[in-house]
């Protein structure tokens, strides 16, 4: 599997944001995976505001690894914020019965008070 990373614009995204019922118009990191020329997940994020990045996609097109593919591609999602030198990332979710809270309590999210269903994982700095 191979990890590509571009933007909103590209036709492989837009085409499997579609498959998922979504259009997103906003300027995105964007990373895919691919296997075998195929996507088989994507998941991206946007600038929240000057220190904060919002993961606003993660979709997965497998059941199969789905959990270890979710890792894979948050885990490459943070590094690539950690370069843009944010500070932390957030997600939200509609509902907290949501499947993928839990892979994101995995990876040391945690819930944010307020009226939302928002997680935030902040990035240890090594200054």
């Amino acid at each position: 599997m191979e990890i590509i990373v571009t933007d909103e614009r590209d036709e492989r995204f837009i085409k499997f944001c579609d498959s998922f019922g979504c259009f997103i118009d906003e300027p995105q990191v964007v990373l895919l995976l691919m296997n075998f020329g195929k996507t088989v997940g994507c998941t991206s994020f946007k600038v929240y505001d000057g220190d904060l990045a919002e993961i606003t996609t993660l979709f997965l097109n497998s059941y199969d690894n789905r959990e270890k593919i979710a890792y894979k591609l948050i885990r490459q999602l943070e590094k690539i914020a950690i370069d843009y030198e944010f500070k932390s990332v957030v997600v939200s979710f509609d509902s907290r019965e949501d499947i993928l809270i839990e892979i994101f309590e995995k990876l040391d999210y945690h819930f944010v008070d307020g009226d939302e269903i928002l997680l935030k994982k902040e990035f240890k700095s090594l200054i």
